[in-house]
């Protein structure tokens, strides 16, 4: 049968993500996974969960196993607001500014429904998250990418493009954001460019969605205020999730926002879910008071920033070989390759596979698909040390017969 003919538009244009589809080609027992944005499950504080679980079926069990208010659990919200007012981050509407989500990635989907008409002008970053193009994808907006170095996103280069589209009637709705161990690219937008961003969105009038999952994950260096916290004016939208700082299983994130822009997500989240299960909020309350998921938080930031050590040392050590530059970052979960130009990041994934060691590549992160051919992200916080050793061995194996670089120069 012919399914074709029953779909929508927006079913044909959906894409698969990349990731998604390459974790399936990573089951082999021989492969070396390089390529998932995962945690470490080595590090889940499993008998935590238990004591929280157990506590939780002991106080609100029958609570917990009901529907939830689609905003989300009060308590919970209310615990968050106080905890962002410990970062600055105001909350004057108290838990009105606070919803959760059903993990940070429907908070994408959801945003895109709320702001996107097909033909809206959006801004990203190149390269961006492919898991907010996959979402606004849905919305068939017109994209407009901007570069970044080391310092983050270039606001010099964003200014002169809003100006540009301005004149051409083309005015962007918001700018999507990961200012905070960027991903792919791994890098921060400093403080001088945080500030200038906030000034040009309040001066040129767009908004800014601010995805905040890593912001924790921070090994060295001084931390970053969040844009949020620096926000006067309401203009700027925060998502963020506990898949980072407790587990992905738990499906579940927060917005941080302006109560009106919340008021409308809550509306479309009743029609994709109702709800976000009350029983995950109710645990993560229970992680969050009795401080389980602080204690978790550092455990993971001494781990992963050792493993970040082990992928510096290996790519540093293969650098003769593959010819590639990259940021070393200072938290998150990343490294961003790019490797000699001529190189495709995408034919060599194949020989990769066939090698037992699975990336992405790069194009998977660009709104223009011709774009980052030669670089290809790396993701050193599921694997081992020693997958991770030899992992980076196998890629400088292949990039190097790439390159048709004598083997031992």
């Amino acid at each position: 049968m012919n399914t074709e003919r029953w779909l929508s538009e927006t079913a044909r244009g959906a894409q698969a993500s990349d990731i998604r589809e390459l974790l399936k080609l990573t089951a082999r027992p021989d492969m070396i996974s390089l390529a998932g944005g995962l945690p470490d499950p080595a590090l889940f504080p499993v008998e935590e969960y238990e004591v929280a679980m157990s506590r939780v079926m002991t106080t609100h069990g029958r609570q917990a196993l009901q529907y939830s208010t689609t905003e989300g659990l009060t308590e919970l919200r209310e615990l968050l607001v106080q905890n962002l007012a410990g970062e600055g981050i105001e909350c004057p509407d108290g838990i009105e500014n606070v919803i959760l989500t059903t993990g940070s990635q429907q908070a994408l989907e959801l945003v895109g429904k709320l702001f996107i008409e097909p033909g809206d002008t959006i801004l990203v970053e190149a390269p961006s998250y492919l898991g907010a193009i996959q979402a606004f994808s849905l919305r068939q907006p017109r994209y407009e990418a901007v570069e970044m170095d080391d310092q983050g996103l270039k606001v010099d280069l964003l200014a002169e493009k809003v100006a540009a589209l301005k004149k051409e009637g083309r005015a962007p709705k918001f700018l999507y954001t990961v200012p905070t161990f960027q991903n792919p690219a791994g890098v921060c937008l400093s403080l001088e460019r945080r500030k200038a961003l906030l000034e040009l969105a309040e001066r040129e009038d767009f908004l800014i969605i601010e995805d905040d999952p890593y912001g924790r994950l921070r090994f060295r260096g001084e931390p970053l205020p969040s844009l949020k916290s620096l926000d006067r004016t309401g203009r700027v939208i925060t998502l963020r999730t506990f898949s980072k700082t407790l587990a992905p299983g738990l499906r579940t994130g927060y917005v941080i926002g302006n109560p009106e822009f919340l008021r409308r997500i809550v509306i479309l989240k009743q029609s994709a879910d109702l709800c976000s299960p009350a029983l995950t909020q109710y645990i993560i309350l229970e992680m969050l008071k009795d401080g389980a998921m602080e204690k978790y938080i550092q455990k993971v930031i001494q781990v992963y920033g050792h493993k970040e050590q082990v992928m510096a040392a290996a790519l540093k050590a293969t650098q003769a070989e593959t010819g590639a530059s990259w940021n070393e970052p200072e938290g998150g979960m990343f490294f961003w390759l790019q490797l000699p130009e001529g190189l495709d990041a995408g034919n060599l994934l194949f020989k990769a596979l066939e090698a037992g060691v699975a990336y992405v590549k790069g194009p998977a992160f660009y709104t223009n698909e011709t774009a980052g051919r030669n670089c290809l992200r790396l993701n050193f916080s599921q694997p081992s040390e020693s997958q991770i050793t030899r992992g980076i061995e196998r890629l400088a194996s292949i990039i190097q017969e790439a390159r048709q670089i004598p083997a031992g120069r």
